[in-house]
């Protein structure tokens, strides 16, 4: 693992990754060979860059918030031969830095991946589109819809859904016919999820014991009923071991196919742009990824 290619947002933390740029360049070229970094300006570079150097590169390091981090890892899951990954955490919530072990100061970061440690880890497929922490409908991604990125910045993206759910007058249950190897699932619900990690807005929130190497998602449905229960919860930091309230349903599958009537926006890692029906699935120990 000599040859880097860093993909940095400069816009990513208010410009912070931008004013430390050549710092992390001097830390990363203290150990690896060839150092290059390249800088996004519109949406879509990342992913451009991805397809121009991963054949050229034994590491590829996505510099920047979870935005930059989607786009990454969607240009880089689907190749055929895929360069080993890191992240440098620049944005708000940073949830699967946090997953791996990374510090959250960036030029720590930088020093962590000089260690080159790594693991294997699983990567969530929907359709055509890859995640790494989360795939969601329903309220997730109904509340998500009205967040700004200033309200997002300042307050954390959990911590938004938290409070704004709270005071919604109208929730809007769909009705799902959800099926895995195991289970056959048709009700109502608000709120779907699946998760590969267990970062969500900067904390451990609805899978606090997720595991990223086990070859599975967790999945969540959550009822109008339970909802607050739910969100109490979550604010109380109750752990899965603690089991839910009644009227949520907790499962796990390699494999899940879900419709919904009516039709919902799906939310992948807190980027949008497709809706339901979908066929999820984990892609077991696909992407070598450098960890703290």
């Amino acid at each position: 693992m000599e040859r880097v290619a860093v993909i940095l947002n400069p816009l990513a933390g208010n410009g912070k990754l931008n004013n430390i740029k050549d710092q992390v360049e001097r830390i990363l070229e203290d150990t690896f060979s060839e150092v290059t970094i390249y800088q996004t300006t519109d949406a879509g570079d990342g992913a451009t860059y991805v397809k121009q150097v991963a054949n050229q590169v034994d590491l590829i390091v996505a510099a920047g918030g979870d935005g930059t981090i989607h786009e990454v890892i969607n240009a880089l899951a689907p190749l055929p031969a895929r360069p080993a990954f890191a992240i440098i955490p620049g944005g708000t919530s940073n949830d699967f830095s946090r997953e791996i072990g990374m510090l959250q100061q960036p030029l720590k970061a930088a020093q962590q991946i000089t260690n080159k440690k790594t693991k294997w880890i699983d990567v969530g497929q929907s359709n055509d589109h890859y995640f790494l922490n989360f795939w969601g409908i329903g309220l997730i991604t109904q509340v998500s819809e009205t967040v700004d990125n200033n309200s997002k910045q300042n307050m954390g993206r959990l911590a938004y859904y938290l409070r704004t759910i709270q005071t919604l007058g109208k929730r809007r249950s769909f009705h799902i016919n959800l099926s895995t190897p195991d289970y056959e699932i048709t009700d109502d619900a608000v709120m779907v999820i699946v998760g590969n990690g267990s970062y969500t807005g900067g904390i451990r929130a609805f899978f606090p014991e997720a595991n990223i190497e086990d070859g599975l998602l967790d999945v969540l449905i959550i009822k109008e009923a339970s909802l607050q229960a739910f969100w109490s919860m979550l604010q109380s930091r109750v752990g899965i071991e603690d089991g839910y309230p009644e009227g949520i349903i907790a499962l796990q599958a390699s494999e899940i196919r879900i419709d919904a009537t009516p039709k919902q926006a799906i939310d992948c890692d807190g980027e949008r742009g497709s809706v339901t029906p979908s066929t999820i699935s984990v892609l077991p120990k696909h992407i070598e990824m450098v960890i703290g």
